[in-house]
């Protein structure tokens, strides 16, 4: 299963808000709303390393591109 950047982003921010509002809360201390975090930051850090886009070396680093814009202007 792929998420996408939005599923993750979306993820992320509902782990960190369940971790502030329920720390906050007392909640923390009971198993299952640990577990059913600690299960959603797992999923986005297995997304994370399982994606492929993100070790791609055939694209080109956006600075190089900003440069050769930036030397086109200038001519």
């Amino acid at each position: 299963m792929r998420l996408t950047d939005k599923q993750s982003l979306l993820i992320c921010a509902i782990v960190a808000f369940g971790f502030s509002v329920l720390g906050i809360l007392g909640a923390l201390e009971n198993y299952v709303v640990v577990g059913i975090l600690l299960f959603l930051f797992i999923l986005v850090v297995y997304n994370l390393v399982s994606s492929k886009h993100l070790f791609d070396k055939d694209e080109e680093p956006l600075e190089k591109e900003d440069t050769i814009l930036h030397q086109d202007k200038t001519l």
